[in-house]
Order: C-alpha cells, then structure tokens, then sequence
C-alpha cells in the first residue's frame, strides 16, 4: 500500500513544475525507492545514471539513514510530500 501511495505522489509530482522546469521521472522514482523501497530496488533505480563507486558508497549510506526512519517518520514525509504536489505552489 505504502509503495503504491509513494508511485503514485511521483506520478502527481510530474504534474507539478514550473511551466519551464522539467522533472525527470527517473528521478522521482528514485527518490520512492529512497524512501520507501528497498535497498536492491534503490540501487537499481540509480544504474541508469551510471554512478562511480564513490557515489554508489554515498547512496547506500543515505538509503541506510533513511531506513532508520520509523514507519511513522516516513508517513509524515510521503504526506508532506502529497501536500507539496496539491499546493498553490505547484499549480
């Protein structure tokens, strides 16, 4: 449920720009996966950037950070999240 709520803020975002800002689609579907997904589906959401190893190294720490948010935590960001995508701020 929890992934399905978090594809579906990405979805939302992608209508949610400045008329002369693009958002990448990969970029928010990495960003899902930080949140809420797993390590593995993470890691394979940043391949197509084709990050060194020092990068690499760098976002395994940030999903391990993450990942010791409580449930509760990252509720609170994904709502966050959905009132940022229906603000006036991105209408």
């Amino acid at each position: 449920m929890k992934l399905t709520i978090a594809f579906a803020l990405v979805t939302l975002t992608l209508f949610c720009r400045p008329a002369s800002t693009e958002v990448c689609p990969s970029l928010l579907y990495a960003l899902g996966n930080l949140l809420i997904g797993t390590p593995s589906s993470y890691e394979a959401a940043l391949e197509p950037f084709s990050p060194d190893e020092d990068m690499k190294e760098a976002t395994r720490q940030l999903k391990e950070l993450i990942d010791t948010l409580s449930p509760k935590a990252k509720d609170s960001v994904l709502q966050l999240m959905g009132k940022i995508v229906q603000s006036p701020e991105c209408a």
